[in-house]
């Protein structure tokens, strides 16, 4: 019994480190965020616009229904995008500097030492890690920034909301 109990506890663990993992898409092509999985109603932020990804933007994503990624665009904030816009594959990034796609006159400095990654701009530095081939650097728990390669070149995004104009 003693062997049994051990054995549904471990399962248990893994049950829920499963349930807990991240995943993450970027964006390969333009593209709206919808309230449903249905491109029925566009996502607005508070000025009533549109809520829109480009190439390069990277989200935390927790369900994948036919034609659909459910992510978390924004703190706390939940919408789906088509599976079309998002790639599938990613070529390496690593440190360097970076132009920041979406506000120019942005840099980015990403640095590593061995699996501890930091990026830095503006004087402010943030921790980060790498999932897959994708860079993601955090202020708290939020994305600050990423840096990935889904085919045409490094892009480094700011998740600013003074630059996306998610909410």
């Amino acid at each position: 019994m003693g062997k049994l109990k051990l054995f549904l506890t471990w399962l248990a663990f893994i049950a829920v480190g499963t349930a807990n993992a991240e995943n993450y898409i970027a964006i390969a092509k333009p593209g709206n965020v919808y309230d449903e999985a249905s491109a029925k109603y566009i996502t607005v932020n508070q000025y009533n616009d549109d809520v829109s990804v480009v190439p390069g933007m990277v989200f935390a994503t927790t369900e994948h229904t036919p034609g659909w990624f459910k992510i978390e665009y924004s703190p706390g904030l939940h919408a789906f995008v088509p599976d079309q816009i998002a790639s599938s594959t990613f070529k390496p990034v690593g440190a360097g500097s970076y132009k920041v796609t979406n506000n120019p006159g942005q840099t980015v400095e990403v640095t590593t030492t061995g699996n501890d990654w930091s990026a830095t701009s503006n004087g402010k530095t943030y921790k980060g890690k790498k999932w897959e081939e994708i860079l993601i650097f955090l202020d708290g728990n939020n994305i600050a920034f990423t840096v990935v390669d889904i085919g045409n070149g490094p892009v480094a995004i700011t998740y600013d909301n003074q630059v996306t104009k998610f909410f």
